[in-house]
């Protein structure tokens, strides 16, 4: 009878405790979705998508996009910050949503202490845009004319509260203008308006497609130096304006992942950053420069970033 309890007991012990480590040893063993908190079509999306598709060869599972757009990508984030760590719900990680948005309201989630890095990829590449017939030939000009103008030129964003929004009132408020913002869903909504002639400028993704055929004119890019494939392109901060806002896109996951499977996460991720796939296909898309960083390096960024822009969004608001 002694033996016979014994035995319950060990068959009880192995059917409890080794199911997390056998999930944790072969996974992934189905697919894994990765939110992207913005539209179809803009260059978070269209990276997030180039880089998962690279990475299923390193998984051995697919990888799969689900946008959840709103909020200037914290709808997204939250969704992201509340999935169950398991490893198989992912998402981007980009500016807004991490950087400045949890800053001006309330968000259901902490960017540092409810999300996990797992590697930065590239770094956002915001520009301020006009169609090709616009007036406006450099970003001085379209300052000197919201001066003289107020309240005349609009200007498209991924919404209220996004790292554009605050850059662009920043300097506003710095130049002595007003000018309109009005919210977008994504890159895409924001230059078709453009185009459409519903906004003056868009400050957005930059389109290479539309700059190439001459159809759009980017007066300045939001980036630190001139980027090597549109060396033309000056950069707001030449142009005497501070930029502090810190632009990146990652791959992220809900904190409280296990080890082993974030470990896992990393290994294939970063093996395929480092894929001719991914850096040709970022080169042949032209939205992005490829940036790297490891899980460590980004999480640290992104602790040290978040607590420098919320020092920022308060001297804003003084």
């Amino acid at each position: 009878m002694r033996t016979y309890f014994v035995l319950v007991l060990l068959m009880i012990t192995f059917t409890i405790v080794p199911g997390p480590a056998l999930g944790q040893s072969d996974f992934p063993n189905k697919p894994i979705i990765v939110i992207v908190p913005f539209g179809p079509g803009g260059a978070a999306d269209l990276t997030s998508r180039l880089i998962g598709k690279v990475a299923e060869k390193y998984l051995g599972q697919s990888v799969v996009v689900v946008n959840k757009t709103g909020g200037a990508g914290t709808v997204g984030t939250a969704a992201l910050a509340a999935a169950k760590p398991d490893g198989y719900t992912l998402g981007t990680l980009v500016t807004s949503p991490i950087m400045t948005v949890p800053h001006v309201i309330k968000v259901t989630y902490h960017p540092v202490k409810d999300l996990e890095a797992i590697i930065q990829h590239s770094i956002l590449n915001f520009g301020v845009s006009v169609r090709s017939d616009s007036p406006f030939m450099t970003f001085k000009e379209i300052i000197e004319y919201a001066r003289k103008n107020p309240g005349v030129v609009t200007y498209g964003t991924s919404g209220t509260n996004s790292a554009q929004h605050i850059l662009m009132e920043q300097i506003a408020r710095e130049q002595k203008v007003e000018w309109i913002q009005v919210p977008f869903k994504g890159g895409p909504e924001i230059l078709s308006a453009m185009m459409g002639g519903h906004v003056s400028m868009a400050a957005t993704d930059f389109s290479p497609s539309l700059y190439k055929a001459k159809k759009m004119r980017t007066l300045a890019m939001f980036l630190n130096e001139r980027w090597s494939e549109h060396p033309d392109i000056p950069t707001l901060k030449e142009l005497g304006y501070q930029v502090p806002v810190p632009y990146f896109v990652g791959v992220g996951a809900p904190k409280g992942v296990p080890e082993p499977i974030m470990k896992k996460l990393e290994d294939s991720f970063t093996k395929a950053y480092q894929d001719p796939e991914f850096s040709q296909g970022m080169k042949t898309m032209g939205l992005l420069p490829a940036f790297y960083r490891n899980r460590k390096d980004f999480s640290a960024f992104i602790a040290k970033s978040f607590e420098e822009m919320g020092r920022y969004i308060q001297e804003l608001k003084k």
